[in-house]
């Protein structure tokens, strides 16, 4: 194929196939569409006879849930590939290996990882993973501190920052996080019961606009670091033993909080969520007691590690003077918190929602979670200046919910 072409499952077995010598001659094929977002075909391929099998990732060019009215660009995948490239190679892999991008089809072939489940399915199944916030704190200092200005060469970084623009998917981001959820209107998604609570807690509180403002220009001309740019429990696949990162194809150069605070927002609502939908028990007990210990442990860990890795690997001479990394590492936490409020926001009232709050099944509880989960968003972005440690989260935590 030397033209764009959507795959399908009858046409990505020959397609893999003429790309590269991965299956046996005698293999015989399941192929199972996987995919359930908003802007990819994502593919299984499996021999079952050999019992291997891959992943096949193409890129749309256009927004599946709005169909041809919401144009994409369909070399992102390009960048993706290359992000999961260099991630691969900063975390030993914690990401997917990737076997090749194809740049005429916008697909790539991946290693597929069918021992893992998607974190946010699994922990609506109470599951807990007890290496969980070890690996993706390894993950957000390796990735987010080797790629910002006090590690690289300048010059480098600044080539980067030049190789990874990504403004249209930036710009969703820029709307669909940052503006459309904190005003009226717009593409915004939210139940008959919250049109009131939305008007008056959130779009009319000219506190938190101001917040949200000061915060979406952060996003949008803090340079600091090469983002995943979408790292919630969707975008993560995880067993009992392993985490891995996937779908980084909002990839940009960016604040490095708006990845920790989306992943720390995706913990809080789950939380939310156990809190709502299970009587209280032993199981409740157990995933709550997971899901706050994983939140606490995500901040402080990031923090201690990335402080302790500083050390060894910062070259910007100014970025050494003694008491510059603790102020650095704290401005990244207080924004990180900020980040946080405005996820939970726009998954409750915005465009793209979570099955761990839409998902509660009792009318009244989940209209009770959805008032808590956007309370706690407004705390966490108009008092984030004192929330840089992961005690300060399970405190306010412990207040609100």
């Amino acid at each position: 194929m030397s033209k764009y072409v959507e795959l399908n499952e009858k046409t990505v077995v020959e397609y893999v196939n003429n790309k590269m010598d991965f299956f046996a001659p005698d293999a015989e094929y399941v192929c199972n569409e996987i995919g359930d977002g908003n802007l990819n075909l994502v593919f299984r391929v499996k021999d079952t006879k050999n019992n291997k099998s891959l992943i096949v990732k193409q890129a749309l060019p256009y927004v599946r849930a709005a169909g041809e009215d919401w144009p994409l660009d369909i070399g992102r995948g390009e960048i993706e590939t290359h992000i999961l490239n260099i991630e691969y190679e900063l975390t030993d892999g914690l990401v997917p290996k990737v076997y090749f991008y194809d740049a005429d089809m916008y697909c790539m072939a991946m290693e597929d990882l069918d021992n893992y489940i998607i974190m946010r399915y699994g922990l609506l199944d109470y599951n807990q993973y007890p290496y969980f916030a070890d690996q993706i704190s390894d993950f957000l200092v390796k990735t987010l501190l080797l790629t910002s200005d006090v590690v690289m060469g300048h010059k480098e970084k600044k080539e980067n920052v030049k190789a990874f623009i990504n403004p249209e998917l930036c710009e969703i981001t820029e709307d669909l996080v940052y503006t459309e959820p904190f005003h009226i209107g717009a593409r915004n998604d939210m139940e008959e019961a919250l049109v009131k609570f939305h008007k008056e807690e959130i779009v009319e509180d000219e506190e938190l606009a101001r917040e949200v403002a000061k915060l979406k220009f952060d996003f949008m001309n803090n340079a600091q670091a090469l983002l995943h740019g979408d790292l919630h429990t969707g975008s993560i696949f995880v067993n009992p033993e392993s985490t891995k990162v996937i779908d980084p194809e909002f990839a940009f150069y960016g604040p490095m909080a708006y990845d920790i605070g989306a992943l720390i927002a995706n913990l809080i609502m789950n939380y939310i969520s156990t809190k709502a939908s299970l009587e209280e028990g032993q199981l409740r007990s157990k995933h709550e007691k997971f899901l706050l210990d994983a939140i606490r442990d995500v901040v402080d860990m990031f923090k201690s590690k990335a402080l302790e890795l500083w050390d060894e690997v910062v070259t910007d001479k100014m970025a050494k003077t003694k008491g510059f990394k603790e102020y650095y590492i704290n401005d990244v936490l207080v924004n990180s918190a900020g980040v946080a409020g405005c996820e939970m926001v726009r998954r409750t009232v915005g465009f793209a929602h979570v099955k761990d709050l839409d998902g509660i099944a009792n009318d009244e509880k989940r209209i009770k979670a959805k008032k808590e989960n956007l309370h706690l968003a407004k705390i966490l972005i108009k008092n984030r200046a004192e929330i840089v440690t992961g005690e300060e989260y399970l405190r306010l935590i412990e207040k609100y919910l």
